[in-house]
């Protein structure tokens, strides 16, 4: 049973608060559809002040656009329908692409735009010359309801984002520090997939809401700043998590690390849980992992092993320390925080991995779920098919975003059904009695406000969603009473018509599933290590950028893909050591030079063929760089190619001495 606590309530009351005073606006206005007014604010309300106020900001504009759409196509087209039909399909195909694209909730703009076109063409084929004007009162429909849910939003007890996303950022940094301490607990060797699909949904939950940070008032500039400072280093705990449950595997397996490393492992995991989290203690680690690094880079394999893990965990511990301080000057609203000690700006950047493919076959089966709701309309001369062509619209989009969105269709539809029947009740049952605005306004509080409570609470927003988007738009609630029971049993059919069509043809086009996105996302892992190794390629930050955001899109999959996360975390540390090689590289001269090209070559023949792991003479080319970095004296590319030979040769023996010993002139 889900538990409503008061800030549902508070949430509730506010949005049906500001859902009759759009009402009243509209009845005042003399609007002809007042319940799209009420049906906007139910979609446009959020918990949050800063997110109502950018969701009405981008359904204003998404509402424009697709109104004005409606308006070029309808005229132009109307006599030829299944030109109309086919323009309206790939209208909304579109946008959807490029909402899909965005990824950001400045998508909803495109999203809107494609179903606004839906909703006032649809409608006017009967009568083209109306277009302007039912585009017009949409339009004027739509501001009211996010006008009215904007300021109840503002006034009345506002919730600042910026409150919430430090409260996020602090429970993710604890997160983070959860998933330090397994790493470095020898009992627990390595983080488990629930870390990181922890770590991955607290870093999506705080983007999400930093988009809104820049609509809420009462959060300043400078905040905005430190998130963009946060994120990147929230970042970096998935590979440098990686990387230090790697190298402890790997001592494990070579009998233990030495008596002076293992103390320094233990001495971490006691700052990263807390107890011994004291500024000196910490410089102290700091400076003896450094020490425990620069005394063992010349020595064996095993040693090579151990200062690759101590870089990891001063890495660690760098960014644990620079989340913390930024966390604490935006809770605290501090001028400025403690210098920060990991630059990982040059090493990633924040970008986002833009997949065509998948948006334009998700936009491809919107498409022709519309045309196929179109075609029944006309085949049947269905007087209330432009409801079903306008609700394939509508449900369609809303779900596009997931690998099988039938499911969730058929979950709208099934409380399509009760909204309708709730609506039946009030139209011909409650609605007759009622004479004043006042007693409209009580008759309507209780679903409304049980609305409000199922939208507020994210384990039944699916449920909240149709019940308030549906009821109010096949009530149809006017000024002045009227109910007509043949146009209403017409509307509440074609509605379910509409969506069961929808389901059926996204169930025959969209059959691809998670496994299919999830081989993209390697093969664009794949392709962007081809680049990583290239010397002439460019834009290193953005490419671990793209591979990072592509962990990202595999969490949410992850229970369908079995293996797939670890295997994009390993891609992604290959790709950091590569590029960490090929920085040192370029200090490089002659025959020292060529042994890291001859390497790089041979890593990207093998990843440009796609074998599952590269050849065996990338093996020995790594072996030869190592020695190379040990001649050169090199630490640091010495270290990068100890972690990529770990990357992609962990089940290989350690290499010969001899080897690393040779001299190379």
């Amino acid at each position: 049973m889900t538990f409503f606590g008061s800030s549902h309530w508070l949430f509730s009351v506010k949005t049906f608060v500001a859902a009759m005073l759009a009402l009243a606006v509209s009845f005042w206005l003399d609007l002809p559809r007042p319940y799209w007014a009420l049906a906007s604010v139910y979609i446009a309300s959020q918990p949050l002040a800063g997110a109502t106020m950018s969701k009405a900001v981008y359904r204003a504009a998404g509402t424009l656009i697709g109104a004005a759409g409606a308006v070029l196509m309808v005229p132009n087209l109307v006599d030829a329908p299944l030109v109309l039909a086919l323009a309206m399909s790939i209208w909304s195909g579109f946008c959807l692409y490029l909402a899909l694209l965005d990824r950001t909730p400045r998508g909803y703009v495109f999203m809107l735009a494609g179903y606004t076109a839906a909703i006032v063409g649809f409608p006017a084929v009967d009568a083209p010359s109306t277009v302007f004007d039912l585009a017009l009162s949409r339009t004027e429909e739509i501001l009211v309801g996010i006008a009215c849910a904007s300021l109840v939003s503002s006034l009345v007890f506002p919730r600042s984002v910026g409150a919430v996303v430090a409260e996020r950022l602090d429970i993710s940094l604890r997160h983070g520090r959860d998933a330090a301490s397994d790493a470095l607990d020898p009992q627990t060797s390595a983080p488990n997939d629930a870390h990181w699909l922890r770590l991955v949904t607290d870093v999506a939950e705080i983007e999400t809401l930093a988009a809104h940070l820049s609509f809420d008032p009462a959060v300043e500039r400078r905040s905005l700043d430190r998130i963009r400072r946060i994120t990147p280093r929230m970042l970096m705990l998935f590979p440098v998590l990686s990387a230090i449950s790697d190298r402890l595997a790997a001592l494990a397996d070579l009998g233990g690390a030495s008596e002076r490393v293992g103390a320094l492992v233990e001495r971490a995991r006691a700052v990263v849980v807390g107890a011994e989290d004291s500024e000196k203690t910490t410089a102290e680690l700091r400076r003896d992992l450094e020490s425990a690094a620069a005394a063992s880079a010349d020595a064996d394999w095993r040693a090579l092993i151990e200062a690759s893990l101590c870089q990891r965990i001063g890495e660690l511990l760098d960014i644990l320390f620079d989340c913390g301080e930024l966390t604490k000057a935006l809770a605290d609203g501090s001028v400025q925080p403690a210098p920060l000690r990991l630059t990982v700006e040059s090493r990633v950047a924040r970008v986002r991995h833009l997949d065509h493919g998948a948006a334009l076959h998700a936009a491809f089966a919107l498409g022709c779920a519309i045309f196929a709701c179109c075609l029944f309309w006309i085949a049947t001369a269905w007087p209330e098919g432009s409801v079903a062509a306008m609700m394939g619209a509508i449900v369609g989009s809303l779900y596009a975003s997931q690998d099988d969105p039938t499911p969730s269709i058929a979950g709208f539809a099934k409380w399509t059904i009760v909204a309708t029947t709730i609506a039946g009740v009030y139209l011909f049952v409650i609605l007759p009695r009622i004479h004043n605005f006042e007693t409209l306004a009580l008759a309507l509080a209780p679903v409304y406000l049980a609305f409000g409570l199922l939208i507020a609470s994210p384990q039944t927003f699916r449920i909240g969603l149709p019940l308030a988007i549906v009821t109010p738009t096949a009530m149809a609630v006017q000024e002045l009473y009227s109910a007509d029971a043949e146009n209403f049993v017409n509307t509440s059919l074609a509605m379910s018509a509409g969506m069961a069509l929808t389901a059926v043809t996204t169930a025959l086009i969209r059959r691809a599933g998670a496994q299919w996105r999830a081989r993209r996302y390697a093969r664009a892992n794949r392709d962007a290590l081809v680049q990583a190794a290239d010397p002439r390629a460019g834009n290193d930050v953005r490419l671990m950028g793209l591979m990072l955001d592509r962990l990202f899109l595999l969490a949410p999959i992850a229970h369908a893909v079995e293996g797939k996360l670890p295997d994009a975390l390993r891609d992604l540390r290959t790709g950091l050591n590569i590029l960490d090689a090929r920085r040192s590289r370029n200090t490089l001269v002659g025959s020292r030079r060529r042994r890291i090209d001859a390497l790089l070559k041979h890593l990207t023949r093998s990843f440009q063929i796609g074998a599952p792991a590269p050849s065996r003479a990338a093996l020995h080319a790594i072996d030869r760089a190592m020695a190379t970095a040990r001649n050169a004296g090199d630490a640091r590319l010495l270290l990068a190619l100890v972690g990529l030979r770990r990357c992609l040769f962990a089940a290989e023996p350690p290499p010969d001495q001899s080897l690393l010993e040779a001299k190379v002139a």
